[in-house]
């Protein structure tokens, strides 16, 4: 029964990580994209998609952690991992309307 109890919760984790994610998003895309303007907007280095897809990949980050969430690959438990703002150019990540953040 513990690893009912483990699956449940796992289910409940990942599910309460897409609600807020979801929610925080409304907030995050359009503030994001005024900063962008702002910050980046002048300069070809750093494009709309890689900054909103670097903010996206930390806030999932930044809820799990906050939340203590971990989330299942392929059998295992990890937890994503912030990405340095170095590492803004490099970021193949999009936002999508359905994406599977795990």
């Amino acid at each position: 029964m513990d690893t009912e109890a483990r699956a449940v919760r796992e289910g409940v984790a990942a599910f309460a990580l897409l609600v807020i994610r979801g929610v925080l998003l409304w907030i995050l895309i359009p503030v994001g994209f005024v900063l962008w303007l702002v910050i980046f907007g002048w300069s070809a280095r750093v494009g709309l998609g890689n900054f909103l897809g670097w903010l996206d990949l930390n806030l999932t980050a930044a809820l799990q952690r906050a939340l203590g969430l971990p989330t299942r690959t392929t059998g295992t438990l990890r937890k994503e991992e912030f990405v340095p703002m170095r590492l803004m150019q490099m970021v193949t990540h999009r936002i999508h309307i359905v994406r599977d953040p795990f």
